[in-house]
């Protein structure tokens, strides 16, 4: 007999499994008007931690596991920020197993692709291993170079990827699927042709691989029953830290407002979802449609919150009344990419914002009770310190003017395929030589030619003094004890003055909390020097 996927997140005797089982399958297509095949395969993706607390369902395998759920596979899931002995979560799944998936990005996501992957081989040799994402699509050939990788996605793959899971199955080879990079049995590779690929409406529904989640896993380890979902592909800027358009283009790719609202309503409704995500690249780039959208979670009549990420002219754009609209329809939060306190910084990245709009967008959603996060990079190429001081002085008047926002920091790490990738090399930057050596390339350790170890040190010890004296407010990450918000409170003045003054020299602040953190349990601190 079969039942419906909701009744097991109450019913299931050990909570929602991470894979659904062929019934479980075919009810949930059912449900959702979907043609129903007979299961047949399986399929296993693993999604690497990027080295944060935060922790939410994982989109991409999310994303490429629906067309392969309505074709009928059995498709399992594992992320390690929940799995923590992931590789045996891996190795347990391998049993009847067609392939193993990994999507990574740049950085140290790719640290446990690279681990995960040689453990596979070492017991599984003939099983392939597929990489897919942000860094195989833009540095592909490289990514296949290494021993353990079979074949690599290039840009969107969930048809692609289904493609390569019915040639598994079947025994055929891979010469005929568009958009991969494969080697043969010899190690030669071979680039077939370029994908053409759909618009993101005609790609198959995301429920399904929603409905691969074990949420219970998720809320146990934040607090915070919350997705990510994403209404678009894309931007039409050219932001020069960006690599977006090198995996896109400069397109916007976006998907109808009433599958939106159905969707969303959907996953809060049937995984009691209290926030939502949606992390388009940019969200206000149509009005009208943004408008449509918020008053179709109003219509839902569902009560859940939801942030979003955009540009700070976007937003500044709107009427009173319509960011008011925003709020009632659940809109609590919006991520800014703010970037610099200096208007002569931001066109040297074509930014094409001020600061007088990052202000404006503050006041925004001050007067609308919406949280307003600003992002800022230190260290990009054309940065001197009087553009770093007045970054400070743009951070703290952000929280002197709206006591509810807050501020992220990082130092600008020149990613493959963005404008600014070939003038840092030109500049003296050693990139990578191969996929293993980019589970390094992250804004703590990476080195600039610009920002000798001295530069570079004072600039962690100005985010971490930010830190200590400016309250930033983490998504899907549990408070910390009451022991170290005290500590924090303590510090708060000393840092502050720290930041209004300039001075940062012998920070002797940052390395008494180290040591407190070595005696004491329970401290932590998302960075350091």
């Amino acid at each position: 007999m079969t039942r419906a996927p909701a009744d097991a997140l109450e019913n299931g005797e050990n909570g929602r499994r991470s894979a659904l089982t062929a019934f479980d399958v075919l009810e949930a297509h059912r449900m959702q008007g979907m043609e129903v095949k007979m299961a047949k395969g399986k399929i296993v993706l693993f999604f690497p931690s990027y080295r944060s607390k935060e922790a939410s369902p994982p989109l991409a395998p999310i994303a490429v596991a629906a067309p392969l759920l309505k074709a009928g596979y059995e498709v399992v899931i594992i992320d390690s920020t929940v799995e923590k002995h992931y590789v045996n979560a891996v190795l347990d799944q391998l049993e009847g197993a067609l392939c193993l998936g990994i999507s990574i990005i740049t950085g140290p996501m790719i640290e446990e692709a690279v681990c995960l992957a040689r453990a596979v081989k070492a017991q599984r040799p003939l099983l392939p291993i597929v990489l897919g994402g942000w860094h195989p699509s833009i540095l592909p050939e490289q990514t296949l170079r290494d021993p353990s990788v079979d074949a690599v996605v290039v840009k969107q793959g969930e048809m692609t990827f289904l493609e390569m899971a019915q040639r598994f199955e079947s025994g055929d080879g891979l010469e005929d699927v568009s958009g991969i990079l494969w080697k043969d049995a010899n190690g030669r590779i071979s680039w077939n042709e370029p994908r053409i690929y759909p618009k993101v409406a005609q790609l198959p529904s995301r429920i399904p691989g929603y409905q691969l989640i074990d949420y219970e896993r998720y809320f146990r380890l934040t607090g915070l029953r919350w997705v990510m979902y994403a209404t678009s592909h894309g931007c039409p800027y050219n932001c020069s830290y960006c690599s977006n358009a090198s995996v896109y283009g400069r397109n916007l790719d976006r998907l109808p407002v009433e599958q939106v609202v159905d969707e969303v309503s959907f996953i809060v409704r049937n995984y009691g979802i209290r926030l939502v995500g949606i992390i388009d690249d940019i969200f206000f780039a149509f009005m009208d449609r943004c408008l449509q959208l918020a008053e179709g979670f109003l219509r839902s009549g569902l009560k859940f919150e939801w942030y979003i990420q955009d540009r700070v002219d976007s937003w500044a754009r709107l009427t009173r009344e319509q960011a008011k609209l925003y709020r009632q329809s659940g809109l609590v939060r919006i991520h800014f990419g703010a970037e610099s306190g200096s208007d002569e910084v931001l066109r040297s990245i074509e930014k094409r914002a001020s600061i007088e709009k990052t202000v404006q967008a503050l006041d925004r959603c001050r007067e609308s009770g919406i949280r307003a996060s600003f992002g800022f990079i230190f260290g990009l190429p054309e940065e001197k310190e009087e553009d770093l001081q007045a970054t400070l002085d743009l951070i703290d008047l952000i929280y002197s003017k709206n006591p509810a926002a807050d501020c992220y920091t990082n130092i600008f790490t020149p990613y493959p395929g963005s404008p600014l990738w070939p003038v840092s090399v030109k500049k003296g930057f050693q990139p990578p030589d191969s996929l293993e050596e980019w589970a390094d390339f992250y804004p703590r350790i990476t080195r600039l030619p610009w920002l000798d170890e001295t530069k570079h040190r004072r600039l962690q010890a100005i985010r971490q003094y930010l830190r200590f004296g400016y309250h930033q407010v983490n998504v899907g990450e549990k408070p910390y004890p009451f022991r170290h918000r005290m500590i924090l409170k303590a510090l708060k003045p000393v840092s502050r003055y720290r930041v209004r003054s300039k001075r940062f020299s012998f920070p002797f602040e940052i390395y008494g909390y180290w040591g407190l953190q070595r005696l004491k349990a329970g401290l932590s601190v998302p960075e350091r020097f």
